[in-house]
């Protein structure tokens, strides 16, 4: 009997023991509040791929980590291009990280996956008051904050100022003006006989960056992609006469009148903003970060970038182009990454950022702060006006493939601009009627 009261007595200490130490473990999801125990949030970053923002949001962590001791940050990289496909994978597999890049094209699909928490409850209103309300306005659904906005980089025009002047051209401020330009910039330099500079640096790869930006082309001469009619139901105007002419001028840059370096289709950001960079190109439509990517690759081009909004045919449009953190519902450290998420967008933080990337800040005190009055920024900061809200359709991300389907089959294939429109009007056709 003695022996027996004393094994009891052992299993229930050693019971006790265990759970003591579970206890230990457990993470408050509060900084500092875990004793010596750290927490780890995995965030996963399209500035990791990038330079020189990679390299810039690590430091920012790890300030961070050196304020907050028992915090550890993690990034997993992932490009722009491969970003919707990986959240997705990882969804699927119940192995989101903490935190992750999310965008206005992709909100409502990982919203109605259910895989997003809502950052209006966590973050308060008080606190989002701070920010701009239509970019809010921009990153939300049903009310409900999605992801909380980073930096903005609407789409315009950059250009090589110097070579204007030099040419005696103006800023484009029609698509006639912009061919006349790029045509008298596509010339030979060294006088081999061959073209070895070009008028426009096209980002023609089919994928959300290529997709983004010819839609601010497509919906500059008339058309939108998607849009609710009077009855509020959704239609598409991808086979409009207005789609067809942007769609048939943008595939004449490179077929017909030549003003494209070889390769177009391959061309994403990281190789447009190179070829600026090296001065093989003297156009660009891009958003502002990629100021600070070509002034990284050549400081000497300082002063000689200009900047003006998206030319026109019928109007001048530009998207938001904004760029934040979605906090995943499954995260148990909620907390922990808003508190950091509130430190990388403070005004120190922002102003830096700013200064590096380009990036337009999204917080209104930050805002004021700036003077973005160069001509390099100018334009950027001119094109906010003409931007656009993405369409409130969960499966709008779908469109970006879509039309750069149909660009891609004109420029590489020879398709011609009917039957490209109607085969890109009737796959949004079926994404619509399946939405419904």
């Amino acid at each position: 009997m003695k022996r027996t009261r004393y094994a009891g007595w052992i299993s229930l200490l050693i019971v006790l023991s265990l759970l003591a130490s579970a206890c230990g473990q457990k993470q408050t999801g509060k900084t500092g509040e875990s004793g010596d125990q750290v927490t780890t949030i995995r965030i996963m970053s399209v500035s990791q791929t990038e330079n020189p923002d990679g390299p810039a949001e690590k430091a920012m962590a790890e300030e961070y980590m050196k304020l907050n001791p028992h915090v550890k940050i993690e990034f997993i990289g992932v490009p722009m291009n491969d970003l919707y496909k990986k959240i997705t994978t990882l969804a699927t597999a119940s192995d989101l990280p903490d935190a992750f890049t999310n965008t206005p094209q992709f909100i409502r699909t990982a919203y109605n996956m259910g895989i997003t928490a809502d950052l209006t409850e966590l973050f308060g209103q008080q606190y989002l008051s701070e920010f701009y309300p239509n970019l809010l306005e921009e990153s939300s659904v049903d009310g409900k904050l999605q992801f909380l906005p980073w930096v903005a980089a609407p789409l315009a025009l950059v250009y090589r100022g110097d070579w204007f002047e030099e040419e005696g051209l103006k800023a484009p401020e029609t698509w006639e003006d912009f061919l006349d330009a790029a045509q008298k910039l596509t010339k030979d330099t060294d006088g081999d006989g061959k073209v070895d500079q070009w008028g426009f640096g096209m980002v023609g790869t089919r994928n959300g960056s290529g997709a983004d930006r010819f839609i601010t082309v497509l919906r500059s001469f008339g058309a939108e992609e998607l849009k609710q009619d009077a009855n509020g139901n959704w239609v598409t105007e991808l086979d409009s006469p207005a789609a067809k002419e942007a769609f048939q001028f943008y595939a004449d840059l490179n077929n017909k009148f030549k003003v494209i370096p070889p390769g177009v289709t391959e061309t994403g950001f990281p190789e447009a903003a190179s070829l600026m960079a090296s001065g093989k190109v003297a156009m660009m439509i891009t958003g502002p970060n990629a100021l600070g990517s070509i002034y990284d690759q050549n400081p000497e081009l300082k002063g000689k970038l200009y900047s003006t909004p998206v030319p026109k045919k019928e109007k001048h449009i530009a998207t938001f182009g904004l760029l934040g953190y979605s906090i995943a519902e499954s995260s148990p450290n909620k907390e922990i990454v808003a508190d950091y998420l509130k430190f990388m967008v403070n005004k120190e933080n922002s102003l830096k950022w700013n200064a590096l990337s380009g990036r337009l800040p999204t917080k209104i005190e930050v805002g004021e702060d700036q003077q973005l009055t160069g001509k390099d920024y100018a334009g950027f900061v001119e094109a906010l006006q003409y931007a656009f809200t993405t369409p409130d359709f969960k499966q709008y991300s779908q469109f970006q493939d879509i039309i750069a389907e149909a660009y891609q089959s004109m420029i590489a294939s020879g398709m011609n601009a009917d039957e490209a429109t109607k085969k890109a009007a009737a796959r949004a056709n079926e994404v619509i009627g399946n939405t419904n």
